[in-house]
């Protein structure tokens, strides 16, 4: 493992669809980015502090958490998040637990689901006092949805959901595809572009 040695930049802000590889890549990041120390943070860190029973993984309605909304788009299946209040305020905990560590000087890999330029642009502006390397992540639809099916933890539809809507309006920094360049590619290219 080579040693990174300095950065430019304070955060990383990987944005994608489900499965599109921001987890595994955030944890490579980490690794290849010593010694200087970056936590990775996302809101599915954030989802697993919540009560089990208050969320709906499986297609029923969670009134007060996270649950799914079935809908057909073009006779293709899609499942789309649905907040109810208390998860709408995990949300919002969540972005300023985000903020908060980057006022106390942390390096940050922040791994997102925002739906479009509106989501990206309200962490545009709370990051806007910090150094942020915006990264979108790309994939082909049908590899997401391979994986998605393969992990056996996600719903079926809600990568085409997230494909369709994660990246509309938005501009990035550099722009990658999980699925033509490995990982490990994905990694040198940040890493040249932090220093």
């Amino acid at each position: 493992m080579t040693h990174f040695r300095r950065t430019n930049h304070q955060i990383i802000y990987l944005n994608g669809s489900t499965s599109s590889g921001k987890t595994t890549l955030s944890k490579l990041l980490q690794d290849n980015l010593l010694p200087i120390p970056f936590l990775h943070i996302g809101i599915d860190k954030i989802i697993s502090m919540m009560p089990e029973g208050i969320n709906n993984w499986t297609g029923e309605k969670a009134p007060e958490g996270f649950s799914w909304k079935t809908t057909h788009k073009e006779g293709k299946l899609q499942r789309e998040i649905v907040l109810g209040p208390f998860a709408k305020q995990v949300v919002r905990s969540y972005e300023e637990i985000v903020v908060t560590l980057a006022k106390q000087g942390h390096f940050l890999i922040i791994d997102d689901v925002s739906f479009g330029k509106k989501q990206v642009d309200y962490w545009r502006k709370a990051l806007q006092p910090y150094k942020v390397l915006w990264v979108g992540l790309h994939c082909p639809l049908d590899e997401i949805e391979r994986r998605e099916k393969n992990r056996g933890n996600r719903l079926e539809g809600s990568a085409r959901h997230q494909h369709a809507e994660v990246h509309r309006g938005v501009k990035y920094d550099i722009e990658l595809d999980t699925h033509k360049q490995s990982l490990e590619e994905c990694v040198e290219i940040i890493k040249n572009l932090l220093i």
